[in-house]
């Protein structure tokens, strides 16, 4: 008798074990070095002599639907099949980089002047975006009502792109700007940390910004703008059961998380008991999930991979349209490129924000990963939130 995978059964080594991606039913199964010793025997040699034990497994594999019985041996599975070519589907624009806020997580750490993108370099990014043909934008800041252009560049890019929001503080908006995106058919996203006045507040660092962004949830309602709400949890602040989590760019420090928040962060064995969703394995295995589909073009015209990845970047669309740009080793960034993270069997179920970083080097192992893929064992993890927030306050 001999064995192979079933269909959509994709086996991925590590160092110190194996884990086969079952996409058929969403599941991911981790074995020893000794079971991918025996799934290899079982599966290219002809009649070979197994134990009792050994004979139990594979028949447990079969009934789990990740073996089927063959006549023939087949070709080891290789998930790298799953890949496909990054294609860049949304641009985040940065009109400008001051803010009338002062938010003390704030990933550009932007402050009250700034750089400010002309009408001009607008149009040129509009070209190149075009010519790639990118039609979801959104525009990013600093605060983009800041930005004195910012009437006709909306007037012109609601002419040009299919689904338009703009990421503001929601603090600058009145009557005639909800009139204009109305009429232009643009939603909005807006920065909420808390219900409470006082820490939204505590978070923007300017008392009243929580009534003003009230007051704009109000008006997108009377004129039924859609919008959608975001938060960031960070220490000191009851933000929503929804909030992402304080990460460590910009302003975003140490400081801000408590153990329990960084608890939620973990990379621990429980995180790889939920179901798997194929799209983000085959995301996983083509390239980095984030960089592979989106591009932030800075008020400057700098492309980088992420609105927070700031340590390397495509270049500037005033030198290239966007399909010479676009670097390869940058979209293709996953886990196979960290050297930590190629030996891991779990690497392409795990896909943590790569600029979450307390290190300059991209390549480095993400700092909220509790297991040891050269020995194959999985970290205390109150030890290692421990060892984390040692000396932070």
């Amino acid at each position: 008798m001999i064995y192979q995978f079933a269909p959509q059964v994709y086996p991925a080594a590590g160092a110190a074990g194996i884990c086969i991606y079952d996409l058929q039913q969403k599941k991911l199964w981790h074995a020893s070095p000794d079971t991918a010793s025996l799934l290899r025997r079982a599966c290219s040699v002809e009649n070979p002599a197994f134990s009792p034990a050994e004979s139990d497994l594979l028949r447990q594999m079969c009934d789990a639907g990740l073996l089927t019985e063959s006549q023939t041996p087949a070709p080891w599975p290789d998930i790298s099949a799953l890949r496909q070519k990054p294609v860049i589907r949304q641009a985040w624009i940065e009109l400008c980089t001051d803010c009338n806020l002062r938010c003390r997580h704030c990933y550009n750490e932007a402050s009250g002047s700034g750089i400010r993108m002309s009408e001009a370099d607008f149009q040129l990014v509009c070209q190149r975006l075009r010519e790639a043909e990118i039609r979801d934008i959104q525009f990013i800041g600093g605060e983009p009502f800041r930005h004195p252009q910012l009437r006709e560049i909306l007037v012109s890019a609601a002419k040009q792109f299919h689904r338009i929001e703009i990421f503001t503080n929601g603090t600058l908006l009145n009557d005639e700007w909800c009139a204009l995106l109305k009429s232009l058919g643009i939603r909005l996203a807006l920065s909420v940390y808390s219900d409470q006045e006082a820490m939204h507040d505590a978070v923007t660092g300017v008392r009243g910004s929580h009534r003003a962004v009230m007051r704009t949830i109000k008006l997108l309602r009377q004129y039924e703008i859609p919008y959608r709400t975001a938060a960031i949890a960070m220490k000191g602040i009851e933000s929503p059961a929804s909030a992402d989590v304080v990460r460590l760019s910009g302003r975003g420090s140490l400081h801000l998380l408590t153990p329990a928040l960084l608890r939620k962060k973990l990379i621990t064995k429980e995180h790889f008991a939920k179901p798997l969703d194929p799209a983000r394995v085959q995301a996983a295995v083509s390239g980095n999930p984030c960089f592979a589909r989106k591009i932030y073009i800075a008020a400057d015209l700098t492309v980088y991979p992420c609105v927070m990845e700031r340590r390397m970047q495509h270049g500037n669309l005033r030198n290239a349209p966007l399909s010479g740009l676009l670097r390869q080793e940058i979209l293709q960034w996953n886990r196979d490129r960290i050297p930590s993270c190629s030996i891991c069997e779990y690497r392409y179920a795990c896909a943590p924000c790569l600029p979450d970083a307390c290190t300059d080097d991209p390549a480095a192992k993400p700092y909220f990963c509790t297991y040891d893929a050269g020995k194959g064992i999985w970290n205390d993890p109150a030890a290692q939130i421990a060892a984390i927030l040692g000396g932070t306050t």
